[in-house]
């Protein structure tokens, strides 16, 4: 006689852990949000992007990256590299000289002005980046919040694709730089900046030494100057005035004006000789006509 087998419940407990369904709702939904700011991101630095390849093309001229470490050589395999010896390392490219670059004067720095205003205008970074022309050169003014942060003298990130994409640009040309610094007359007491003097000065040093780094410009061509809030561009009356002195400005200075040569064949102007006395036999002396 089989044994019917009772089936046994048991009674159903309650859930104490209910609360971690809500929990993980609310971590997917902050998980989405941080996700939709990064993207967000993401654009302003493509913007950046898109600005230094601009700049890139701005002379007209388009610059080919040298191949990195690991990247497979190009042309043909040489026995002997140049200038190694055997058991000796690699001898390191030296960057190439300024002194075979041209220095643009002022038409031609006239010229660079308007293809760099288009390409500003098409990245839409107008309100960031200016290029003016006066006596001194072209003046590449760049408005300090998309280089520094508030009271600050480190480079952000956007700083640095924006002055990448100037240093091509001066890498074409051997014109000296004047990197200047410029603050809003609002004060500032700091440990690291007593006042906008060392602020506006450690900024544009700042500048320069990236440009030198990174660009690989010779340091004899770049100088640096702190103005604090000596030379406004706008009124400070407002806050947009005072936002648009807060910049850096990047001085290329024009050349010199070029003599005009000499035609070849034209007669060089000779100095008529002075009289001068000879003696009489009478002993008085008398004077030859001047010719």
């Amino acid at each position: 006689m089989s044994r019917r087998r009772h089936a046994v419940h048991h009674e159903e407990h309650e859930n104490h852990e209910r609360w971690l369904v809500s929990y993980a709702d609310m971590m997917t939904l902050l998980s989405a949000l941080f996700m939709m700011l990064y993207a967000m991101s993401v654009l302003d630095l493509k913007k950046y992007e898109a600005f230094q390849e601009a700049f890139t093309q701005g002379m007209g001229k388009h610059v080919h990256a040298l191949p990195g470490k690991g990247d497979p050589p190009n042309g043909e395999k040489l026995a002997t590299k140049p200038g190694a010896k055997i058991g000796t390392p690699d001898p390191s490219p030296s960057p190439i000289s300024d002194q075979l670059m041209p220095v643009l004067d002022q038409n031609e720095l006239r010229r660079l002005k308007q293809q760099l205003d288009l390409q500003i205008r098409l990245t839409g970074l107008q309100n960031q980046v200016q290029v003016d022309l006066d006596q001194r050169g072209l003046v590449v003014n760049v408005v300090s919040g998309v280089l520094f942060g508030s009271g600050d003298a480190t480079l952000t990130g956007n700083g640095q694709k924006v002055l990448g994409g100037l240093g091509v640009v001066f890498t074409q040309m051997s014109n000296t730089l004047v990197v200047e610094g410029h603050t809003d007359p609002v004060p500032i007491s700091s440990a690291a900046f007593p006042s906008n003097w060392e602020l506006s000065t450690a900024r544009a040093t700042a500048v320069l030494r990236f440009l030198i780094s990174s660009s690989h410009l010779q340091p004899v061509r770049l100088s640096a100057a702190g103005y604090a809030d000596t030379h406004p561009r706008s009124s400070n009356a407002t806050a947009a005035g005072r936002a648009a002195n807060r910049r850096v400005d990047i001085v290329v200075q024009a050349a010199p004006k070029r003599l005009s040569p000499t035609p070849a064949g034209t007669p060089t102007p000779i100095a008529s000789p002075q009289a001068s006395p000879l003696p009489t036999p009478s002993g008085r002396q008398r004077r030859l006509p001047t010719p």
